[in-house]
């Protein structure tokens, strides 16, 4: 094994230490950059198994095969029932596979572009689901601006349990590969003085009317042997101008015209990066929609700094033909969650921040899915009186509790007077 093709993660914490060929790596890396610039908000997330090697503690990642996802929850990476069966398929199959002899499932890999290098319960299940064993791993890729991916490796506990809310060290993905094919040493050329011998070398004398236009002190006491460049393969010599050849004077001046535009340039390029540069680094909202049982999880980064300085802000939701505006104030933005019940099979989410400085954020996601059930208009009244009565059924008990609190606060102050008239000291 070449160290110049394998990187590896080893953490004291980790029951499990990890290899990862730089090839496997740049595959990954060209998977997830695909998913990422799908979609001109966040992308898609994309997912893919893990094949390597086991020695004792050490897990060898050597390949990797994409998981298909037909993305039937929105572009976030959740397997479906039709997803889950292709990948028990894929997974039965790849045991075939010629390339893949002698290798085991290591793990897997997925993308999170629109959270941070966590495990959600969604990627949990798959994880306990289609890679149980105990030295089996997960590694979670977050895309980010100028192709820097950031990833970070989930495992096992001795006792099975999955910290998921961090991982225990992240890392950046290694430049793209650049020296770990070993190249043949490039062919030396034949030195120049090789060719130079073959050629003669002349003698040259200058012009009799060039010589005599010279001052005395320039004219040459005798002939000057022509010099030659040294040539390159298939080129002919060329001769060097005699030393004694006046060379005109090539400087130029550049005008102040030019000179003014290139200061304007510079002090428009400081301002922009003044007014500009705080807003292009701005941390994303990560804005990201999870579907549970019709109902909609929509979840961003509470932390960013963007919503750490807002003074408040609104959810746009189209929910089919149906559309929404939710004002969302400074204290819900920081919980980092809403709840909505979906109407349709398209909903489309943006988030906006209104943040300091007068400058707003705003990023948007969308879940495609299946319409959910209708409900029949008699069984949907059926359940507001049935809410109605209970909601009139939690009224009363409340009035009840209160009252029986007021008649115990009245019998405290009759025992306290009662005490007191009769000299009787607390604790006796």
């Amino acid at each position: 094994m070449s160290d110049a093709k394998f990187g590896a993660w080893v953490v004291a914490e980790s029951p499990v230490d990890i290899e990862y060929s730089l090839l496997v790596i740049d595959e990954i890396r060209q998977v997830v950059a695909d998913g990422f610039q799908r979609l001109q908000r966040g992308g898609i997330e994309v997912g893919g198994v893990l094949y390597g090697t086991r020695e004792g503690r050490i897990v060898r990642i050597m390949a990797m095969r994409e998981i298909t996802c037909e993305h039937a929850r929105g572009p976030t990476f959740h397997l479906s029932d039709n997803d889950r069966a292709a990948l028990a398929t894929q997974i039965e199959r790849d045991k075939a596979d010629l390339r893949l002899e002698g290798l085991l499932v290591v793990g897997w890999f997925l993308s999170h572009t629109r959270s941070d290098v966590t495990l959600q319960q969604s990627d949990l299940d798959t994880f306990g689901r289609f890679f149980p064993e105990p030295w089996q791993i997960t590694m979670v890729v977050h895309p980010g601006r100028a192709g820097i991916m950031r990833a970070g490796f989930f495992v096992r506990e001795p006792d099975g349990s999955v910290r998921g809310e961090r991982s225990y060290q992240e890392f950046n993905f290694p430049d793209r590969l650049a020296g770990v094919f070993d190249r043949p040493p490039r062919e030396r050329r034949p030195p120049p003085e090789a060719f130079a011998e073959r050629l003669p070398t002349p003698r040259y004398q200058p012009p009799a009317d060039a010589v005599a236009a010279l001052d005395p002190v320039e004219q040459p006491l005798e002939p000057v042997e022509q010099q030659y460049d040294a040539p390159m393969f298939g080129q002919r010599a060329r001769p060097v101008p005699p030393p004694y050849a006046p060379y005109p004077n090539t400087a130029r001046k550049v005008p102040w015209t030019i000179i003014g535009i290139v200061a304007a340039a510079l002090v428009i390029a400081v301002f922009g990066l003044r007014f500009f540069g705080p807003q292009l680094q701005a941390e994303p909202l990560s804005l990201a929609v999870i579907e549970r049982d019709g109902q909609l999880q929509i979840q961003w980064n509470h932390a960013s700094q963007g919503i750490a300085n807002s003074s408040g802000g609104a959810l746009e939701i189209v929910d089919g033909q149906d559309k929404r505006d939710i004002p969302m104030n400074r204290s819900e933005l920081a919980q980092g969650s809403y709840t909505y019940v979906r109407h349709s099979g398209d909903v489309q989410i943006r988030l906006i921040v209104d943040a300091s400085g007068g400058k707003r954020i705003e990023e948007a996601s969308r879940f495609l899915g299946t319409a959910p059930a209708a409900v029949d208009a008699s069984e949907l009244d059926t359940l507001k009186v049935e809410r109605d009565a209970l909601q009139d059924e939690v009224t009363r008990l409340r009035a009840q509790s209160a009252q029986q609190a007021a008649r115990l606060q009245q019998l405290d102050r009759t025992i306290l007077i009662l005490q007191s008239r009769l000299g009787i000291t607390a604790g006796r």
